[in-house]
């Protein structure tokens, strides 16, 4: 994660790894030192979509390769946002899964049509709370009773 180590590894021919992520800016640039205007990430050596841009997809971890969750589904990129929506890719499943839990990923993964690769270890997981919760009031499923003076419905107290 650190310009230090990335770059002695490579000076010393030690760390040739072919990995989904992508490196960033803070891989090639010292901390403090300016990064040159116009800077993008190398996405030349990516796989192309059907209209020439680059299969990635952005996560946690920074930029990655774009790995399909399922082989039959095309997967098609933008070059600002990558590959959308992200549970089509392998990267997408996970992160959707820890963050939203089992029975939502489910939901999205049917909406899209691809079928959801669950790993043994994301059995049962329920998810991130907060960030479940955040998702469900942003779909509208989700009413927190202590925050019923943001309701627009009137309130059985009320009448």
């Amino acid at each position: 994660m650190e310009y230090d180590i990335a770059a002695d590894c490579q000076k010393s021919g030690r760390f040739t790894r072919d990995l989904n992520v992508i490196p960033d800016s803070y891989h090639i640039f010292p901390l403090g030192e300016n990064i040159p205007r116009g800077w993008q990430p190398d996405f030349s050596r990516l796989p192309k979509d059907k209209n020439g841009d680059p299969l990635f997809v952005m996560t946690k971890r920074g930029y990655e390769r774009a790995v399909p969750a399922d082989p039959n589904v095309n997967l098609v990129s933008d070059m600002l946002v990558g590959v959308s929506p992200k549970i089509l890719t392998y990267q997408g499943q996970r992160e959707m899964i820890f963050d939203l839990g089992i029975e939502i990923a489910l939901e999205e993964a049917k909406k899209v049509g691809v079928k959801l690769s669950i790993l043994p270890e994301e059995e049962n997981w329920p998810g991130v709370p907060k960030l479940k919760q955040a998702y469900l009031h942003k779909q509208g499923r989700y009413r927190n009773p202590q925050n019923q003076w943001l309701s627009d419905e009137p309130i059985e107290s009320w009448t």
